[in-house]
């Protein structure tokens, strides 16, 4: 015999019908936050932090080329970001200095050509006139100024790392510091780079009497001087540099030499 039908009452179709609503409700992800306006994203403005972090150039990327005695040298890194422009007329010098032609350098008539010592040292600066100075120990230190050291002035440590990688560069350099009167300390000294010598530094080409055969005696020398240029190339204050003084009689041909170790 068939069981009769069995027929659910109202009240719990009411409660599976429920039951199914909020089911199928919750699985297609609908919550209460759906119903909140939505707001257009605003573009995130970077703090002042990072806004300087993204301004500051990217030491690894920074290049300089500059000519020296060997031709053009690129810094890269930090070293290119210290790398000193050269203003010659600063000091009163020329923007650059012809060979085997006469030049007037703060008031005296000079030439470069070739050295009496051969091959080896290259250029020297010759002297068009007479200067005289007196036959004296005392005016040493006194004789005529005849033109300064010049070139740009580097922190020992910025000097060390431009020879990192360039290390030819320290052929040609003056530590100004390590002459008599300078009372900077040792940390602290400083290096005027003489290349390339043609940008107006003819100091650059003057030879050294160290091992010259027959031995030549020097008749000038680099001297500290603290305060600024004197005039009329002062206008611009310096605390302090180098010039070149004559130590003895000067005649006109002759080449000039001074005492130094070089490399």
């Amino acid at each position: 015999m068939t069981p009769p039908p069995y027929v659910l009452s109202q009240g719990v179709l009411a409660a599976i019908g429920n039951a199914l609503s909020q089911a199928f409700t919750v699985g297609i992800g609908t919550s209460h936050e759906a119903n909140k306006p939505h707001h257009e994203a605003r573009p995130r403005v970077p703090s002042v932090r990072q806004r300087s972090k993204a301004q500051r150039p990217i030491e690894g990327h920074a290049r300089t080329i500059v000519e020296g005695r060997w031709g053009m040298c690129e810094f890269t890194g930090k070293c290119a970001n210290i790398i000193q422009s050269w203003n010659p007329a600063v000091l009163g010098l020329l923007d650059s200095l012809p060979y085997d032609e006469e030049v007037v350098v703060w008031g005296r008539r000079w030439i470069v050509k070739t050295s009496t010592l051969g091959e080896r040292h290259g250029y020297g600066v010759y002297a068009c006139e007479d200067i005289i100075v007196e036959d004296s120990t005392s005016c040493r230190r006194e004789g005529p100024t005849l033109f300064p050291y010049g070139g740009p002035i580097y922190k020992r440590r910025h000097w060390n790392m431009k020879l990192t990688q360039h290390p030819e560069w320290k052929t040609f350099a003056l530590e100004m510091d390590t002459f008599a009167g300078s009372t900077r300390r040792h940390n602290d000294g400083r290096v005027i780079d003489g290349d390339p010598i043609r940008s107006g530094n003819i100091a650059g080409f003057i030879n050294s009497t160290m091992g010259t055969q027959p031995k030549r005696r020097a008749n000038c020398e680099w001297v500290f001087v603290e305060g600024p240029l004197p005039a009329p190339y002062g206008q611009t204050y310096h605390e302090d540099h180098c010039l070149v003084i004559a130590t003895r009689t000067i005649r006109s041909g002759d080449e000039l030499f001074t005492h130094y170790e070089w490399n």
